[in-house]
Protein backbone atom coordinates (compact mmCIF):
# COMPACT_ATOMS: atom_id res chain seq x y z
CA UNK A 1 0.00 0.00 0.00
CA UNK A 2 1.25 3.56 -0.67
CA UNK A 3 1.74 6.06 1.78
CA UNK A 4 0.49 9.45 1.47
CA UNK A 5 4.16 10.34 1.89
CA UNK A 6 5.39 8.07 -0.89
CA UNK A 7 3.22 9.33 -2.91
CA UNK A 8 4.20 12.97 -2.56
CA UNK A 9 7.83 12.20 -3.15
CA UNK A 10 7.33 10.67 -6.25
CA UNK A 11 4.94 13.34 -7.28
CA UNK A 12 7.87 15.86 -6.58
CA UNK A 13 10.09 13.50 -8.31
CA UNK A 14 8.55 13.54 -11.09
CA UNK A 15 7.89 17.39 -11.63
CA UNK A 16 11.79 18.21 -10.43
CA UNK A 17 12.42 15.66 -13.51
CA UNK A 18 10.06 17.27 -15.91
CA UNK A 19 11.29 21.13 -14.80
CA UNK A 20 14.92 20.16 -15.22
CA UNK A 21 14.13 18.60 -18.59
CA UNK A 22 12.18 21.90 -19.60
CA UNK A 23 14.77 24.25 -18.31
CA UNK A 24 17.57 22.47 -20.00
CA UNK A 25 15.73 22.59 -23.26
CA UNK A 26 15.22 26.31 -22.82
CA UNK A 27 18.67 26.83 -22.32
CA UNK A 28 19.80 24.69 -25.31
CA UNK A 29 17.08 26.91 -27.42
CA UNK A 30 18.38 30.22 -26.10
CA UNK A 31 22.02 28.83 -26.87
CA UNK A 32 21.20 28.45 -30.77
CA UNK A 33 19.49 31.04 -30.92
CA UNK A 34 22.24 33.36 -30.24
CA UNK A 35 24.33 31.36 -32.14
CA UNK A 36 22.22 32.00 -35.02
CA UNK A 37 22.47 36.04 -34.34
CA UNK A 38 25.84 35.98 -34.13
CA UNK A 39 25.76 34.34 -37.46
CA UNK A 40 23.17 36.29 -39.18
CA UNK A 41 25.32 39.83 -37.55
CA UNK A 42 28.04 38.08 -39.54
CA UNK A 43 26.41 37.76 -43.08
CA UNK A 44 24.73 41.05 -42.48
CA UNK A 45 27.86 42.81 -41.57
CA UNK A 46 25.34 44.01 -38.55
CA UNK A 47 27.85 44.97 -35.70
CA UNK A 48 24.98 46.62 -33.51
CA UNK A 49 23.09 43.48 -33.61
CA UNK A 50 26.62 41.52 -32.82
CA UNK A 51 26.99 43.86 -29.97
CA UNK A 52 23.68 43.06 -28.29
CA UNK A 53 24.04 39.64 -28.78
CA UNK A 54 27.21 39.63 -26.89
CA UNK A 55 25.64 41.05 -23.81
CA UNK A 56 23.37 38.32 -24.05
CA UNK A 57 25.74 36.21 -24.27
CA UNK A 58 27.12 37.69 -20.92
CA UNK A 59 24.00 36.74 -19.26
CA UNK A 60 23.83 32.79 -20.44
CA UNK A 61 27.26 32.56 -19.20
CA UNK A 62 26.48 34.22 -16.48
CA UNK A 63 23.66 32.06 -14.81
CA UNK A 64 25.19 29.07 -16.88
CA UNK A 65 28.70 29.12 -16.92
CA UNK A 66 29.29 26.00 -19.05
CA UNK A 67 32.12 26.01 -21.35
CA UNK A 68 30.51 25.60 -24.38
CA UNK A 69 28.55 28.81 -23.71
CA UNK A 70 32.47 30.29 -22.88
CA UNK A 71 33.59 28.98 -26.08
CA UNK A 72 30.47 30.79 -27.55
CA UNK A 73 31.02 34.34 -25.91
CA UNK A 74 34.91 34.18 -27.30
CA UNK A 75 34.07 33.15 -30.50
CA UNK A 76 31.57 36.19 -30.90
CA UNK A 77 33.96 38.55 -29.50
CA UNK A 78 36.69 37.48 -31.73
CA UNK A 79 34.42 38.18 -34.88
CA UNK A 80 33.38 41.46 -33.26
CA UNK A 81 37.10 41.91 -32.82
CA UNK A 82 38.11 41.85 -36.13
CA UNK A 83 34.98 43.64 -37.42
CA UNK A 84 35.86 46.51 -35.54
CA UNK A 85 39.36 46.32 -36.55
CA UNK A 86 38.92 46.56 -40.19
CA UNK A 87 36.08 49.21 -39.65
CA UNK A 88 38.99 51.47 -37.69
CA UNK A 89 36.88 51.33 -35.10
CA UNK A 90 39.86 50.50 -32.67
CA UNK A 91 38.78 51.65 -29.00
CA UNK A 92 35.53 49.37 -29.19
CA UNK A 93 37.97 46.69 -30.26
CA UNK A 94 40.99 47.16 -27.22
CA UNK A 95 37.89 47.35 -24.99
CA UNK A 96 36.24 43.84 -25.89
CA UNK A 97 39.77 42.19 -26.46
CA UNK A 98 40.86 42.91 -22.77
CA UNK A 99 37.95 41.11 -21.46
CA UNK A 100 38.25 38.20 -24.09
CA UNK A 101 41.80 37.88 -23.16
CA UNK A 102 40.33 37.62 -19.46
CA UNK A 103 37.76 35.20 -20.64
CA UNK A 104 40.47 32.94 -22.73
CA UNK A 105 42.36 32.23 -19.32
CA UNK A 106 38.87 30.37 -18.24
CA UNK A 107 38.70 28.30 -21.61
CA UNK A 108 42.27 27.10 -21.05
CA UNK A 109 40.67 25.42 -17.97
CA UNK A 110 38.95 23.14 -19.99
CA UNK A 111 40.53 20.25 -21.68
CA UNK A 112 37.66 19.73 -24.29
CA UNK A 113 38.87 23.02 -25.51
CA UNK A 114 42.74 23.04 -25.07
CA UNK A 115 42.78 23.61 -29.01
CA UNK A 116 40.21 25.78 -29.57
CA UNK A 117 41.43 28.83 -26.58
CA UNK A 118 45.20 28.16 -28.13
CA UNK A 119 43.81 29.19 -31.73
CA UNK A 120 42.21 32.36 -30.37
CA UNK A 121 44.95 33.30 -28.22
CA UNK A 122 47.35 33.19 -30.85
CA UNK A 123 44.31 35.80 -33.12
CA UNK A 124 44.10 37.59 -29.69
CA UNK A 125 48.21 38.35 -30.06
CA UNK A 126 47.53 39.52 -33.76
CA UNK A 127 44.88 41.73 -32.81
CA UNK A 128 47.19 43.31 -29.98
CA UNK A 129 49.54 43.57 -33.31
CA UNK A 130 47.18 45.31 -35.29
CA UNK A 131 46.05 47.45 -32.06
CA UNK A 132 49.97 48.40 -31.79
CA UNK A 133 52.12 47.34 -34.71
CA UNK A 134 55.65 48.00 -32.76
CA UNK A 135 54.39 45.14 -30.92
CA UNK A 136 54.87 42.53 -33.71
CA UNK A 137 58.39 41.64 -33.14
CA UNK A 138 58.00 40.58 -29.28
CA UNK A 139 54.08 39.29 -30.33
CA UNK A 140 54.23 37.42 -33.50
CA UNK A 141 56.05 34.56 -32.56
CA UNK A 142 54.06 33.90 -29.59
CA UNK A 143 51.36 34.38 -32.29
CA UNK A 144 52.09 31.79 -34.20
CA UNK A 145 53.36 29.13 -31.22
CA UNK A 146 50.13 29.23 -30.38
CA UNK A 147 48.75 28.30 -33.39
CA UNK A 148 51.05 25.53 -33.77
CA UNK A 149 50.16 24.65 -30.09
CA UNK A 150 46.54 24.74 -31.04
CA UNK A 151 47.71 22.09 -34.06
CA UNK A 152 49.46 20.40 -31.78
CA UNK A 153 46.44 19.74 -29.35
CA UNK A 154 43.92 18.97 -31.93
CA UNK A 155 45.36 18.74 -36.31
CA UNK A 156 41.35 18.19 -36.77
CA UNK A 157 40.41 21.48 -35.62
CA UNK A 158 39.38 23.76 -38.35
CA UNK A 159 39.64 26.81 -36.38
CA UNK A 160 42.68 26.32 -35.54
CA UNK A 161 43.71 25.57 -39.05
CA UNK A 162 41.69 28.87 -39.91
CA UNK A 163 43.86 30.83 -37.77
CA UNK A 164 46.45 29.44 -39.05
CA UNK A 165 45.52 30.60 -42.59
CA UNK A 166 44.72 34.36 -41.44
CA UNK A 167 48.15 34.18 -39.57
CA UNK A 168 49.72 33.69 -42.52
CA UNK A 169 47.42 35.95 -44.83
CA UNK A 170 47.82 39.03 -43.00
CA UNK A 171 51.64 38.59 -41.85
CA UNK A 172 54.65 40.70 -43.61
CA UNK A 173 56.45 37.88 -45.86
CA UNK A 174 59.56 39.67 -43.99
CA UNK A 175 57.78 38.38 -40.66
CA UNK A 176 56.86 34.75 -41.81
CA UNK A 177 54.02 35.94 -44.02
CA UNK A 178 53.11 33.26 -46.88
CA UNK A 179 49.91 33.70 -49.26
CA UNK A 180 50.50 30.40 -50.34
CA UNK A 181 50.32 28.39 -47.02
CA UNK A 182 47.64 30.87 -46.48
CA UNK A 183 45.90 29.17 -49.14
CA UNK A 184 47.08 25.58 -48.14
CA UNK A 185 45.65 26.47 -44.72
CA UNK A 186 41.93 27.64 -45.28
CA UNK A 187 41.83 24.76 -47.51
CA UNK A 188 42.61 22.14 -44.82
CA UNK A 189 40.09 24.48 -42.83
CA UNK A 190 37.48 24.39 -45.54
CA UNK A 191 37.42 20.41 -45.75
CA UNK A 192 37.44 20.06 -41.88
CA UNK A 193 34.02 22.00 -41.42
CA UNK A 194 32.60 20.51 -44.47
CA UNK A 195 32.92 17.06 -42.46
CA UNK A 196 31.56 18.10 -39.63
CA UNK A 197 30.18 21.92 -39.55
CA UNK A 198 28.59 22.76 -35.75
CA UNK A 199 25.80 25.30 -35.79
CA UNK A 200 28.26 28.21 -33.95
CA UNK A 201 30.76 27.49 -36.33
CA UNK A 202 29.45 28.26 -39.73
CA UNK A 203 30.29 31.79 -39.75
CA UNK A 204 34.04 30.20 -39.42
CA UNK A 205 33.48 28.15 -42.46
CA UNK A 206 32.16 31.06 -44.49
CA UNK A 207 35.08 33.41 -43.06
CA UNK A 208 37.81 30.27 -44.17
CA UNK A 209 36.08 30.21 -47.84
CA UNK A 210 36.42 34.05 -48.15
CA UNK A 211 39.86 33.58 -46.66
CA UNK A 212 40.66 30.87 -49.21
CA UNK A 213 39.08 32.47 -52.60
CA UNK A 214 41.18 35.83 -51.17
CA UNK A 215 44.32 33.84 -51.04
CA UNK A 216 43.80 32.17 -54.36
CA UNK A 217 43.75 35.40 -56.06
CA UNK A 218 47.02 36.23 -54.35
CA UNK A 219 48.57 33.35 -55.48
CA UNK A 220 47.36 34.02 -59.55
CA UNK A 221 44.57 31.32 -59.30
CA UNK A 222 41.92 33.94 -60.64
CA UNK A 223 39.22 30.91 -61.19
CA UNK A 224 39.35 29.19 -58.21
CA UNK A 225 38.85 32.36 -56.54
CA UNK A 226 35.83 33.01 -58.28
CA UNK A 227 34.57 29.29 -57.67
CA UNK A 228 35.47 29.79 -53.78
CA UNK A 229 33.43 32.97 -53.79
CA UNK A 230 30.10 30.99 -55.58
CA UNK A 231 30.83 28.01 -53.13
CA UNK A 232 29.85 30.87 -50.05
CA UNK A 233 27.02 32.47 -51.78
CA UNK A 234 25.57 28.51 -52.54
CA UNK A 235 25.87 28.06 -48.43
CA UNK A 236 24.87 31.47 -47.62
CA UNK A 237 22.92 33.49 -50.68
CA UNK A 238 22.69 36.40 -48.42
CA UNK A 239 26.08 37.12 -47.80
CA UNK A 240 25.85 40.65 -49.41
CA UNK A 241 29.88 41.12 -49.08
CA UNK A 242 30.63 38.79 -51.18
CA UNK A 243 27.96 38.72 -53.66
CA UNK A 244 27.96 42.54 -54.15
CA UNK A 245 31.78 43.07 -53.43
CA UNK A 246 34.08 40.59 -53.66
CA UNK A 247 32.70 38.12 -56.03
CA UNK A 248 32.03 41.02 -58.95
CA UNK A 249 35.61 42.35 -58.51
CA UNK A 250 37.36 39.04 -59.15
CA UNK A 251 34.77 38.51 -62.60
CA UNK A 252 36.43 41.98 -63.19
CA UNK A 253 39.72 40.27 -63.33
CA UNK A 254 39.00 37.66 -66.03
Amino acid sequence: MTTPLKHTRTILFIFLVFYFHNAHAAVQDKQKELQDRIYNSFVEGNLNSWELTITEMENLYRTNPRPDFLYDLLLARYGFIAANLGEGEKSKARAHLDKAEEELERLFVYTIHKSNAYALQGAFLGFRISLRPLSAIRLGPRSYRAIDNALEADENNPAAWMEKGNTRFYTPSTFGGSKEEARDAYKKAVELFEKNLQNNQRWLYLNSLIGLAKSYQYTDQNALAIATFEKALRFEPGLTWVRDELLPEARSRR
